[in-house]
C-alpha cells in the first residue's frame, strides 16, 4: 500500500546538487517515492529523478543496492542510474537520478493503447524480458519488484527507419531499499504480466500463425515454463536461456507443422509430453488419449475425488478428455456422447492463480466470498458454453433455451439486458464474463465497496438443479467438474480452504474431481474450520499407487496403446509398436536378477517388461526415455536402416535407462533450496537398499532369495515438524517416493509406507520385486531425512548378514502386498 509521501510541489525547481538541472515536471509516484522529470539547459538533456522520503527507507546504506544492481547489468533494457544524493539529514530524502525514458509504463500503455497489443508485440516483449532475465540469472541477481508499472514502453523514434516500441526496466530491488517491502519472484511476476498482455488479444480475430504463437505463449510459457520452479518437472523452469530458444523456434515450428498438417498431427512420436502443450488442438488430444488409462473407473465414479500422482501421469489428459467440450468437437458422436451418464466440465486452476496470486484471507469480511463467487461464475460459464453448443446442434430447442435463461437471470441476480436475444445462453455467458472481470477488479482494489450479494456454494448447486430439472437431455446426468492442478503453493492453502466450501459439497447434481500435485498439496479443510474426511466427503485416487499395484498385463496393455497411438500419428514411422522398438525383454525372475547383482554381475535392463516395471504412473518419463533411446541410436533415419528387431539393442536401452535416472537426480539437485539434500536422501536410501541385496537374504522364503527392498516400512506413524516436515513433504510432492498412507506397521498401527520412484530402481542396482522392505523406526527415518549420510553410514551393510540379524525382520512380510510367486515373478 502507498506510504505517506511529501507534497510534490516542494521539489519543483532548481536542483542545486546537480549542476543546472531543474525538476521541471512531476511525473507520478509509486508506493514509496515521487518521480520527476528534470532538464539541463546547458546539456540540452532530460533526466528522471526519484525522491524517496527517509521514512520509507530501511536503515543504513541498503538504499544503494537499487542503483548498484541496475548499473551492474549490461542489458540494453535496463534504465541506468547516473547519480545519487543522500539528503536525509538536510531534506529528509534520498534522490536517485536515472536516464530519462520518453514513454509510458506498460500498465498505462495497455490501458490507453490496447489495440496496439498484438501477438508480435507480446513475443517482442517476452524476448526482451528473457534476455534481461538471462543476464540476471548468470549474475545471480534478482529484480525483486518486477511488474507492469516498472516496465516502460518507449515511443518509436521518428529518426530511425522501421522504428518500433522498445522496453525498459527500472526500479530494481525495492525490497532491499524500502523499510517493509518484500522481494517477489521475477518469473512468477513475468507470468502475471504476460497473462495481462494475452488478455488483450481477441483470439478469434487473429491469423492462424498468431493463434499458434498465442497458444504457445499462453499454454507453455504462462501456464508452465514461467511458473514452474522445479526443473525435474519442466527442463525450461527458471532457465531463461532455454526459454529463449523455445521462443525463437515458434515460427519455425508453425511452418513445419503447417507443412505436415495434411498428413499428421505429430512430427515425431515424442512430441507433446504434457497435455498443456497440446493446447486447444482437440483432434490431436483425441488421437493421443488412451481409453485404457488406469484409474478411469474411479475417476468416473459418482464421488467427490482428489486425484494425485507424479507429474506426467496423465491427470490433465484424462480430465480434458472426459470433458464434454472436448467430446463436443466431434459432431458425429454428439448423440452418443449425450447418452453418457454425466456431463464433464473442465477447468484449469492457472486461471485462479493469475486472478488471485499468493492469496491470503482478506481482513475485510465482505471480500471473503470473492474467490468463491468467481469460481462459481467460471464453472457456470463452462456449463453454459456446452449448452450453447447443444442449442446450435438442435439438441435443446429455442423455446427451452428462453425458458431456462429467464430462470437463470433471476437466480444469478444478473442485470438482464434490454435486447431481443437477452434470454439466451450466449447472453448469459457474456454477462458472467463481465461479472468475472468485475470481481477481479474488486479483489485488486480492497477499498472498493461490494454492492451486490456474492455467490455462495448453494448458488452453483441450485443452478445445476434447475438445469437438470428443466432440460430433458440433462435429466439424471450430474455435472462432473474436473478441476485441474488444484495444488499448493500456487493455489494457496487459504484459497483452497475458501473454495473447498463448494468443492467438498455432497449432492446428486454435481461431483467435483480435483487433480492435485501430491497428497501434501491439497488442504482437506475450509475457512470455517471444518475438516474433510477421506471416505466421507471425498475419495483419494493416487495414480502412482494405482500403477504400482496393477497387474503387469494391464499396465503393458495401456503402455502399448499409448505408444501405438504415437507411432501411428507419424506417417511412415519405422516402428508401429513398443515391441518393435525395444522388444519384450528377458524371461528372468527378479530373484535371479538379485542373485546376479549380489555376485557383482552386470545387470542389463531392457524390453517392454522393464518399461512396465519402471512406471510409477509417470508416462511422460517413459516417453522421454524412448525419445532418448531413439536419439542415442542415431534418430529416425537410423531406425529406418536397422533391419532386425528390436530396433534399439538391449545394451543401448540399458545405458539410456541408467543415464535417464542419473539425469533426473542431477535435475533434482538443481531444483530449489532443498534439491541437493533431497538427492542425498534418495541416494542414501538407494545405497542402503543395494547393500541389502548384496549381503542379506530374505527370511521365510523358499530358496533363501536375496533381500530386495525398494520401499520403506515404518514401525510407527511419524510426526514431523520444522525442517523434517518440509523435507518429507518435498519427497512426496516431487514423487521421489510414492506414499501409501494406508500401510500397516507390525503392531497393526496405520502408518504410511514409501515406495521408491520406480525408474530409479535400475540406477541403484535394485530389483522390481515387491516382496521386501527396509523396516525402520521413526527416529531412524527422521535421521534419513535430516542427516542422510549419517543414516547411510549406520545402516549400510558391508558384509554377509548372519541369519539371526534383526529379530523383527520376519514379521515385516506379513504386511507387504505382492502379486509375486515364490521365485519373485
Amino acid at each position: 500500500m502507498p506510504k505517506e509521501l511529501p507534497p510534490y510541489d516542494q521539489f519543483i525547481g532548481p536542483f542545486d546538487a546537480d549542476g543546472d538541472f531543474q525538476l521541471v515536471e512531476y511525473i507520478g509516484h509509486g508506493c514509496y517515492a515521487l518521480v520527476f522529470k528534470g532538464y539541463s539547459e546547458t546539456l540540452k538533456q532530460h533526466a528522471a529523478y526519484k525522491v524517496i522520503p527517509k521514512a520509507n527507507l530501511a536503515p543504513g546504506e541498503s538504499w544503494k543496492i537499487e542503483p548498484q544492481k541496475a548499473n551492474a547489468l549490461e542489458n540494453s533494457t535496463v534504465v541506468r542510474c547516473t547519480g545519487c544524493w543522500d539528503l536525509r539529514e538536510s531534506k529528509g530524502v534520498v534522490i536517485l537520478k536515472y536516464d530519462f525514458v520518453d514513454g509510458l509504463s506498460l500498465h498505462d500503455f495497455v490501458k490507453s493503447n490496447k489495440h496496439q497489443i498484438t501477438v508480435p508485440f507480446i513475443k517482442s516483449f517476452l524476448q526482451a524480458m528473457l534476455e534481461l532475465f538471462y543476464e540476471l540469472h548468470e549474475r545471480g541477481i534478482e529484480h525483486g519488484d518486477f511488474h507492469s508499472r516498472n516496465i516502460l514502453v518507449t515511443k518509436p523514434s521518428p529518426f530511425q527507419r522501421n522504428a518500433t516500441e522498445k522496453f525498459k526496466v527500472t526500479d530494481f530491488g525495492t525490497g532491499s531499499i524500502t523499510s517493509d517491502a518484500k522481494l517477489t519472484n521475477d518469473f512468477d511476476q513475468l507470468a502475471r504480466v504476460l497473462s495481462q498482455l494475452l488478455e488483450c488479444i481477441d483470439y478469434q480475430a487473429i491469423s492462424p500463425e498468431d493463434k499458434y504463437s498465442f497458444n504457445i505463449l499462453n499454454d507453455h510459457f504462462r501456464g508452465k515454463h514461467l511458473i514452474e520452479a522445479d526443473c525435474t518437472r519442466d527442463p525450461l523452469a527458471r532457465n531463461p536461456g532455454m526459454m529463449l530458444e523455445r521462443l525463437e523456434n515458434i515460427e519455425d515450428e508453425y511452418f513445419a507443422r503447417l507443412a505436415h498438417s495434411e498428413r499428421t498431427s505429430l512430427l515425431t512420436p515424442f512430441d507433446y509430453l504434457s497435455c498443456e502443450q497440446i493446447g486447444q488442438q482437440y483432434s490431436l488430444l483425441h488421437s493421443l488419449y488412451s481409453n485404457k488409462f488406469l484409474g478411469i473407473s474411479e475417476i468416473e465414479s459418482a464421488n467427490n475425488l482428489v486425484v494425485t500422482g507424479p507429474r506426467g501421469c496423465g491427470k490433465s489428459t484424462v480430465f480434458r478428455s472426459l470433458s464434454f467440450k472436448q467430446q463436443l468437437q466431434d459432431d458425429a458422436k454428439l448423440p452418443e456422447n449425450i447418452s453418457q451418464r454425466y456431463l464433464g466440465i473442465y477447468y484449469h486452476c492457472n486461471d485462479l492463480y493469475f486472478k488471485f496470486p499468493r492469496y491470503t484471507s482478506p481482513q475485510n469480511a465482505e471480500a471473503i466470498d470473492l474467490p468463491l463467487h468467481y469460481l462459481v461464475a467460471r464453472l457456470l460459464l463452462e456449463i453454459l458454453d456446452v449448452l450453447h453448443g447443444f442449442v446450435k446442434n438442435s439438441v435443446i430447442s429455442s423455446p427451452k433455451e428462453i425458458e431456462v435463461s429467464k430462470a437463470l437471470w433471476k437466480e444469478l441476480n444478473l442485470k438482464r439486458p434490454s435486447l431481443p436475444n437477452a434470454d439466451s445462453f450466449e447472453m448469459l455467458i457474456a454477462a458472467l464474463e463481465k461479472e468475472c472481470k468485475e470481481i477481479v477488479i474488486k479483489w485488486r482494489n480492497p477499498t472498493q465497496p461490494i454492492k451486490r450479494q456474492l455467490y455462495g456454494p448453494s448458488t452453483f448447486l441450485q443452478i445445476c438443479e434447475i438445469m437438470q430439472n428443466e432440460i430433458q437431455v440433462l435429466s439424471g446426468k450430474p455435472f462432473f467438474c474436473f478441476i485441474d492442478d488444484y495444488s499448493m503453493p500456487h493455489i494457496t492453502e487459504a484459497l483452497q480452504q475458501n473454495l473447498n466450501r463448494l468443492l467438498m459439497q455432497r449432492n446428486e447434481f454435481c461431483f467435483f474431481k480435483m487433480a492435485t500435485e501430491s497428497p501434501v498439496s491439497y488442504a482437506a479443510s475450509d475457512i470455517d474450520g471444518k475438516l474433510y474426511v477421506e471416505g466421507r466427503e471425498f475419495e483419494i485416487l493416487n495414480l502412482g499407487l494405482t500403477y504400482l499395484r496393477e497387474d503387469a498385463p494391464r499396465k503393458l496393455e495401456f503402455l502399448d496403446d499409448v505408444f501405438v497411438r504415437r507411432f501411428n500419428a507419424v506417417p511412415d514411422y519405422p516402428v508401429k509398436s513398443l515391441s518393435e522398438l525395444i522388444g519384450d525383454g528377458e524371461n528372468i525372475s527378479q530373484n535371479e536378477i538379485a542373485k546376479k547383482i549380489a555376485e557383482g554381475t552386470k545387470t542389463e535392463w531392457w524390453g517392454r517388461e522393464t518399461f512396465s516395471s519402471m512406471c510409477s504412473g509417470d508416462i511422460h518419463q517413459l516417453i522421454t526415455l524412448a525419445r532418448k533411446m531413439v536419439s542415442d541410436s542415431g534418430g529416425t533415419d537410423k531406425l529406418n536402416e536397422i533391419g532386425k528387431l528390436p530396433k534399439i539393442q538391449p545394451k543401448d536401452q540399458n545405458k539410456a535407462i541408467r543415464t535417464h535416472a542419473g539425469d533426473f537426480l542431477k535435475s533434482l539437485a538443481d531444483s530449489g533450496s532443498n534439491g541437493e539434500h533431497l538427492r542425498q536422501i534418495v541416494t542414501s536410501f538407494g545405497n542402503v537398499a543395494h547393500s541389502f541385496v548384496k549381503y542379506k537374504c530374505s527370511k521365510n522364503e523358499t530358496g533363501r532369495p536375496r533381500h530386495q527392498a525398494s520401499r520403506i516400512e515404518l514401525r510407527e506413524a511419524p510426526v514431523f515438524e520444522g525442517k523434517a516436515k518440509e523435507l518429507y513433504d518435498d519427497l512426496i510432492r516431487y514423487s521421489i517416493f510414492i506414499q501409501d498412507p494406508r500401510g500397516k506397521s507390525f503392531s497393526g498401527q496405520v502408518v504410511p509406507r514409501l515406495f521408491l520412484r520406480r525408474f530409479l530402481i535400475p540406477h541403484f542396482n535394485l530389483t522390481f520385486s515387491g516382496r521386501d522392505s527396509i523396516l525402520i523406526g521413526t527416529s531412524d527415518f527422521e535421521e534419513l531425512i535430516l542427516s542422510p549420510k549419517i543414516f547411510e553410514a549406520k545402516k549400510l551393510l558391508t558384509g554377509v548378514v548372519p541369519d539371526n540379524y534383526q529379530v523383527n525382520e520376519a514379521i515385516q512380510h506379513d504386511f507387504d502386498f505382492s502379486g509375486q510367486d515364490e521365485n519373485g515373478h
